[in-house]
């Protein structure tokens, strides 16, 4: 690896068969040969942009980033474009994190809702519907109809397709 040149080895970790182990290997491979912080930035930055692409859907940028960042101590974070781009892709995780957190917390609260309306708890279907429908009309009208209709016609509501206005 003297030459600071990225084989095909060690492309190998953002392949489709790519795993945290292999990643690891592969920045502890640069770190230890790379001739200097500039030569191990320029091979990290190819990994992360690759990781970045993700054609497989590994989801390892974040890990690629903490391993490296453990191991040189915020030197992404200080190179220009990568900095950027890392302060970037943490705040659409953090995004999508909060975005995954409000479904759970309205498929919890209008699950228990049903529960208490039904006698049981929502299946996964119905509780996916419920999701669905608080996302397209809103929490308060999905609210309204666990609380107006009742049984069978609650659960008929959650069953047919919703209508597009």
């Amino acid at each position: 690896m003297r030459d600071a040149c990225i084989t095909l080895r060690h492309l190998a970790p953002l392949a489709r068969d790519a795993t945290a182990a292999a990643l690891r290997e592969v920045v502890a491979e640069i770190h230890a040969g790379a001739k200097g912080a500039e030569e191990r930035a320029e091979l990290y930055t190819a990994l992360v942009v690759m990781a970045t692409i993700d054609p497989w859907g590994h989801n390892l940028l974040k890990e690629l980033i903490t391993m490296v960042e453990d191991k040189e101590e915020g030197l992404l974070r200080r190179t220009p474009i990568i900095g950027e781009m890392i302060i970037e892709a943490e705040q659409r995780g953090e995004q999508r994190g909060e975005e995954r957190g409000e479904q759970k917390a309205i498929a919890e609260l209008l699950g228990r809702l049903f529960a208490r309306r039904i006698g049981r708890r929502p299946t996964a279907e119905e509780e996916r519907s419920i999701v669905e429908r608080a996302r397209a009309i809103g929490p308060g009208e999905v609210e309204d109809a666990l609380l107006d209709l009742e049984g069978e016609a609650l659960v008929r509501w959650l069953a047919e397709p919703m209508r597009r206005s």
